[in-house]
């Protein structure tokens, strides 16, 4: 079904229309790579809305439970893998995305795929007041010198509110939503991690494998960003059935906890 669905999108696109498809992270990633794939190649692209990502649907378990959709869809060329922190974000960066791709179209352009990867539990309309959300940019929620925490997706709010925490702490940290993973946005994030003496800890609802983190890393060491990362994501194993998944993220260390201590690790070390 999700084959059909994006190669349906697919023929839509080489219509002139802007399709946009949508179903679990899982299935669109895994069923629907191929086309995904083949809609880039031709010239075809389409929007991807693809929820319950990570362990966030945890009550299906390991079948239903997207770990790997980062390191699936990255490397597609003329892709663009959005992780969205919140409803809010999701529906200003959705608009951004369909205002984006029609103008390419009247440029004479073809424009590119882009996939929009969304929760399901603790999913808040917004995680700050007045948020600004940018097409193609970083989010900066708070400003600090002493290490930057980078959150993507579902995870973002563990990112906030360690840093909420660390300055109650003494601790002054940059912390960035990063929703853009693999369009990383190194004017922000190249300029904290420089500010913060190249100490940067990483949380994201996927493998740590060709995740979130190791793509800011592999941009910030390209760019010739000197830093030290320590990166939270899932260890190499596959999800299980849960309550919620705040269990899961309990069990892999995915915790505002072991956020504090990482960061603090770095600095003393």
């Amino acid at each position: 079904a999700e084959a059909n669905m994006i190669s349906t999108g697919a023929g839509l696109s080489k219509l002139g229309f802007i399709p946009i498809v949508d179903t679990f992270a899982q299935f669109g990633v895994t069923k629907g790579n191929l086309p995904l794939t083949m809609a880039a190649l031709s010239q075809a692209p389409v929007i991807g809305v693809f929820s319950h990502v990570g362990l966030q649907d945890a009550a299906d378990g390991a079948s239903h439970q997207a770990t790997t959709y980062f390191a699936a869809t990255s490397a597609i060329p003329h892709t663009i893998v959005v992780a969205c922190s919140c409803s809010g974000e999701a529906e200003e960066l959705m608009f951004q995305a369909i205002e984006w791709l029609a103008a390419e179209r009247r440029a004479g352009r073809d424009g590119e795929s882009v996939l929009f990867f969304v929760g399901r539990e603790n999913y808040p309309q917004h995680w700050l007041e007045n948020p600004r959300y940018e097409w193609r940019r970083a989010q900066v929620a708070m400003e600090g010198d002493d290490v930057v925490l980078i959150g993507s997706g579902t995870l973002f709010g563990k990112a906030l509110e360690a840093g909420r925490q660390l300055r109650e702490q003494g601790v002054s940290a940059t912390v960035i939503n990063n929703p853009f993973i693999n369009r990383v946005d190194l004017e922000t994030i190249g300029e904290a991690v420089r500010r913060c003496q190249g100490r940067v800890v990483t949380i994201e609802d996927h493998q740590l494998i060709c995740g979130m983190g190791a793509q800011v890393s592999h941009a910030l060491a390209n760019a010739g960003i000197a830093h030290r990362m320590k990166s939270l994501a899932i260890p190499g194993e596959f999800g299980q059935s849960a309550y919620v998944a705040e269990h899961l993220y309990q069990k892999h260390g995915l915790t505002v906890e072991r956020l504090i201590a990482s960061a603090r690790a770095l600095i003393e070390g």
